[in-house]
Parts: structure tokens; sequence; C-alpha cells
């Protein structure tokens, strides 16, 4: 693979101009590998938190469980949390998290209160809480995906960030990454741009903050590009059944009333929504992405994704999150960069 010097260049200049104090980078095609880092990120192996990139790593963790027991799919969520019975939550099932079509949004919940406080306010929450309708598309970066962390541990018998690991992440030959935890962070901390400078930004130990490096999350993407079979091990994640699932376009065409932009949703997972909008759609995957690339972004700053058409698998992650505006037409600006120079 060409060393990218274009897409080197911009990121470098990005520290220069204070649009990042820090960037590291993995693409995957066609079989050859290019990594690269800089700033505050001094190697392309050193841990970075992707946030919600990290997301279908749940989903997919989901998935498998539901391969060894089927029955809980169609089963409301208060059958798994009797803390929910009669809540509008303890009514929804999965897949209403997984294509966040729950009607609720948690954008503040504080996730270090104790699992009988956080239920609690889930219990007691409405869609007119959130000022939503019941059913209606909005992505939720914490309620939901919070359960599924406890849903999993209910039903696995383990703690969740263990269950990940072993059915997913090792498989995948992305061992080395964790979800934050007290005590566990990644070694290159996150920065934000406030009142005109840089400043750290806090790492909330929630379930969407995966930590690891960029080459590990390629690993994971290049894996489900593969069917969610790891070529070098030969290791299968999920079965084709459940990949397919994961990737159909459960929600489609529909305005997300967090995004305010019609996105695309698979379980957990978004997919290629160009259609609507490419210069425009939020956590796009590049303007000439193809209709099958699916991945997901990161909090203002990160974003991991595979197009199977491309035979292209990137992880990006700029250390320094700014306003969504901002932040999109950068990560716009080095997709299409980086594809013209693999085109």
């Amino acid at each position: 693979m060409p060393d990218l010097p274009r897409t080197r260049q911009l990121l470098e200049e990005g520290l220069g101009t204070q649009r990042w104090t820090g960037y590291t980078l993995t693409a995957l095609h066609r079989g050859q590998r290019v990594s690269m880092a800089g700033g505050k990120v001094t190697r392309s192996s050193a841990s970075v938190c992707w946030y919600s990139a990290g997301k279908p790593v749940i989903s997919v963790g989901v998935l498998k469980l539901l391969e060894q027991k089927p029955g809980l799919w169609d089963l409301p969520l208060e059958k798994t949390f009797p803390e929910l019975k009669g809540s509008h939550f303890g009514h929804l099932k999965l897949f209403a998290i997984l294509t966040h079509q729950t009607g609720l949004r948690f954008t503040q919940l504080d996730l270090l209160a104790s699992e009988g406080t956080i239920l609690r306010i889930l219990a007691q929450t409405n869609p007119a809480d959130c000022q939503l309708q019941p059913g209606q598309p909005a992505y939720d970066p914490r309620g939901g995906w919070w359960l599924l962390g406890q849903w999993l541990s209910r039903h696995s018998g383990r703690p969740w960030q263990d269950y990940l690991h072993e059915a997913v992440l090792e498989p995948a030959g992305s061992g080395q990454m964790f979800f934050t935890q007290e005590g566990r962070e990644a070694e290159v901390a996150m920065e934000e741009w406030i009142n005109n400078q840089w400043d750290r930004a806090p790492i909330m130990p929630e379930l969407g903050n995966l930590c690891g490096s960029s080459q590990d999350l390629a690993r994971f993407y290049r894996t489900l590009m593969a069917g969610s079979m790891n070529p070098e091990t030969g290791k299968r994640i999920l079965q084709p059944e459940s990949m397919e699932k994961f990737l159909h376009r459960w929600r489609k065409g529909l305005k997300d009333q967090t995004f305010l932009h019609p996105v695309d949703f698979g379980l957990g997972v978004i997919l290629d929504s160009n259609q609507y909008g490419a210069s425009t759609v939020p956590y796009g995957f590049g303007t000439s992405s193809s209709a099958s690339t699916f991945g997901h972004g990161g909090s203002r700053s990160s974003i991991g994704f595979a197009d199977p058409e491309a035979d292209l698998v990137v992880a990006l992650c700029l250390i320094g999150q700014v306003s969504e505006p901002r932040h999109q037409a950068r990560m716009r600006e080095l997709l299409d960069l980086l594809r013209s120079e693999l085109a």
C-alpha cells in the first residue's frame, strides 16, 4: 500500500493549525495495511478512546449470545429486568434499542450511579420526557446501551466486559482492546476544545467507550467484513444468519431526532446513508463510500468502518473533540482524501 503522503500531510497540518492535537489511523486495503500516528499519539499501537465507534462490538456480542439463547429476542425487557415491569422501557424489546427506535434518549444519564438508581430512572422515563414520540427514531448514546451491558451480564452469567472480550474481541484478533472502567483508561487522553483552548475531556466508564489502538479496531472491522471470520485464524464470531441480521437495513429513510438527519441502521451499526446527502450525513464514511459500507462514529472524534465493495477498512481517531459541524467537515475531508489516494 502507498504511504498515503497527502493524507499524512493533512493530518500533520491539522496539528499545526490546532484542528486536533493528535491522530492515529489504520487503513486496510486489498490485503495491505498502512498505520500512522502523530502529535500526542506517539505510535500507532497506542490505545486511544473510540467512544461509540466501538458500539458494534456490543451489538455483535448480543447477537452472539442470541445464537445460544434465541428465545430472548422476542421477550420484552421486563422479563430480564423485573425492575422495569410496567414501564415504557420494560415493554420494549432488543430490536428497539439496537435500531435506536425506543422513543427514549438519555444524554445526561449518570452512569456512575448504582445499578438500582439507573434502573429506577429508566423505569420512570417516558418518550414525552425526551421530547419524543413512542418508537420515534433518535440516537441514544447512554440509556439503552447501558441496559444492553446489563442484559449481557445477566444472561451470560459474567461481567459484560469479560463476555465481550472472550466472545468478540479475542476471536476478532482485537484482544488488546478494552472498555473504560475505574482504574483503566486509554494511554492517550481525549481532549476537547473549550474556551478557545484544548483541555482534557471527561471520560465516563460507560459501555460505549472502547479503548485500543487503531490497528486493533481495524482488525475487528476486517473480521466483520470477512463475514465475521478472522481471516488469519479462521475463528468465527457470528453465524451467517446473525451477520445477515446485523447488516440488514432495518431502519431506512427515517429522520433521526438526535442527528436531525436521515440515517439508516442495522442492529447497532450505522449503514451507508449517502443517499440522503453525502455532504451532510453525520458520521458518514466519505462521500464516495459504497452502499454496503457499515461502521460507527465516536463522539466528535473518531470512526471505524468497513467498505466491502472497496475492500477497505478504516479506523481513524482524532485527539480533539470539537463541535459537531466542525467535526463532520474535517472527518469528511480526511476520508475523501484517503479514498482518493487509494483509488
